[in-house]
């Protein structure tokens, strides 16, 4: 393992400024325009605002591309057929041009390179650090104090400004060193223009949250948006001031197209570079006609369904199990995913150091079984239940489909929901779905956090409701075992998985492959652990 511990060089960067976006724009694409790519999507993000509306692959692929953080793991080659991925063992500068350790591994000093730009104009301040956090905390909405704990939990007194090119973070414990930089190598601790946001603040609203709801260049990344048309495109334009250095594609055309096979010929015919959200069964015909490029990885991203656990039928654990026992694993991986999906006996990335899998076990199917455990629970009359399904991701619901025709084969009575994406985010936020599909993942691997993301009592996205002292407990034992990679900790782990597989209150389905395809000549692609597409790493071949 490479230690987190080190300094950077120093990233040069070229100031200039970009366009403000402050409402809708009506101006077209030109598709043809040197170093211009054309992706097709599902939707567009609900908001422009991250803690409002940190959900949905839209969204997080906004954050990436328009935002930028201290740090970051960097892309290293695939082995065995895998594409380009990070490492996520290592860290290297964005924003920070280097930082230091102390000497009890307590506080980490990170030096600002101050010459980077917002996509404003405006340059890197300390000021600009402190302030991101202090909104990402201090919002009513934001998840971050949620997934940040216990390496992040009290930002007055952790983050702290040195001078106007120096910031400190300290965590409690040394044990949480790696955590911690995790966290801040990974989009919800995207650093703010707190110039640009504080200009639109209000004295109820002192981060300017409202206003970044509706309007999105307050970042320092690669890209600004420059023109948006709500339910139809969005274009991004290159920041010439990146401090990574300007990327190659100066515009990216982001287009909405509602159907997913639509989408799958305009790449396949060369009139967009680039398909996300895909049905898995376009990707492997593509593939197979030499048509596009659909890159496998050794993925983090899993199919799975939360079921609320306050409520019946799924505050019965004996439900929750049978349900598992319901689902047709091996047929969703092979008709609807078409081999794009794979087994997940653990939410943990397995290469780590310290990884223990002693007796954990992917789901499997046994409809007999689930029948008698419904009847010995007293169950006489077949289970209802709802799942409410994204009508924007088409395979998640195929995969619904075929759940409710082998679980009411064992004992339930399964009704589905096919709602639209805001209905569904909103949805989710408020919990009110008994059962729901969905293809999410944890951005940063470190155990701890990809433990606690969807199981912290009281988080907006803990989607199952769910509060259990022993998983609460183990993760607790695991932050206090030392080393989040040291063995000590890593049976901490186990235990919690153990006992997340005990209770089931999310049927993990399995881990999925990136649903996108790219045009033959569209060099760059690095699969990142949320899942989205990096536009800065793009290019065409032979330019």
């Amino acid at each position: 393992m490479k230690h987190p511990s080190r300094a950077f060089a120093a990233v040069a960067l070229a100031a200039a400024g970009a366009l403000i976006l402050t409402g809708c724009s009506t101006s077209s694409a030109n598709n043809n325009a040197a170093g211009t790519f054309v992706i097709v999507t599902a939707a567009q993000p609900s908001s422009f605002s991250y803690e409002t509306s940190a959900t949905g692959y839209e969204a997080a692929e906004f954050f990436q591309n328009t935002g930028s953080t201290l740090i970051k793991n960097p892309y290293i080659d695939g082995e065995g057929g895998d594409a380009r991925h990070q490492d996520l063992y290592d860290f290297e500068p964005v924003l920070a041009s280097s930082y230091e350790v102390s000497d009890d591994q307590l506080t980490y000093t990170f030096n600002l390179n101050t010459d980077a730009v917002s996509t404003a104009g405006n340059n890197l301040t300390a000021d600009d650090v402190v302030f991101s956090m202090q909104r990402k905390f201090k919002t009513a909405t934001s998840i971050v104090s949620f997934i940040s704990a216990p390496a992040l939990t009290d930002v007055d007194t952790q983050v702290v400004k040195i001078d106007d090119e120096t910031v400190s973070f300290t965590v409690a414990d040394s044990a949480y060193g790696f955590t911690l930089l995790s966290l801040l190598a990974n989009t919800p601790y995207n650093i703010y223009d707190s110039t640009v946001l504080t200009e639109h603040a209000t004295p109820e609203d002192p981060y300017g949250v409202v206003w970044s709801q509706t309007n999105a260049n307050f970042g320092f990344g690669a890209y600004a948006l420059t023109d948006y048309t709500p339910g139809e495109q969005m274009i991004y334009t290159a920041n010439e001031g990146y401090v990574l250095g300007e990327p190659a594609v100066g515009r990216i055309v982001q287009r909405v197209v509602s159907d997913a096979g639509q989408r799958s010929n305009l790449v396949r015919s060369g009139d967009a570079q680039i398909a996300t959200q895909l049905r898995p069964a376009d990707q492997v015909d593509l593939a197979e006609a030499d048509a596009a490029q659909v890159f496998d990885v050794a993925s983090n991203a899993f199919v799975f369904m939360p079921l609320l656990t306050t409520a019946a039928p799924f505050d019965d654990v004996e439900v929750r199990k049978a349900l598992a026992l319901a689902v047709p694993y091996e047929d969703i991986m092979s008709d609807v995913y078409r081999g794009r999906l794979s087994e997940i006996p653990s939410m943990l990335d397995s290469a780590a150091p310290g990884f223990d899998g002693d007796g954990l076990a992917a789901n499997t199917t046994d409809a007999a079984a689930a029948k008698q455990m419904l009847e010995a629970a007293g169950y006489t009359e077949d289970v209802a239940f709802t799942i409410t399904v994204n009508n924007a991701v088409p395979d998640l619901q195929e995969t619904a489909v075929a759940i409710q025709s082998a679980a009411n084969e064992a004992g339930f009575d399964v009704t589905i929901d096919a709602v639209n994406s805001s209905a569904f985010q909103e949805g989710l936020a408020a919990k009110t779905f008994q059962a729901s599909m969905g293809r999410d993942y944890a951005v940063v691997q470190s155990a701890p956090y990809v433990l606690s993301l969807f199981y912290t009592p009281g988080s907006p996205i803990n989607w199952p409701d769910f509060d259990n002292a022993a998983l609460n407990d183990a993760i607790a034992a695991g932050n206090a075992a030392g080393d989040p990679l040291a063995d000590a900790a890593g049976a901490q782990w186990n235990a919690a998985q153990k006992v997340l597989q005990s209770e089931m209150p999310t049927i993990y389905i399995g881990y999925v492959q990136p649903l996108n395809a790219f045009a033959p000549n569209v060099d760059g692609y690095a699969f990142r652990t949320d899942n989205v597409i990096d536009y800065a790493e793009l290019s065409l071949s032979g330019e």
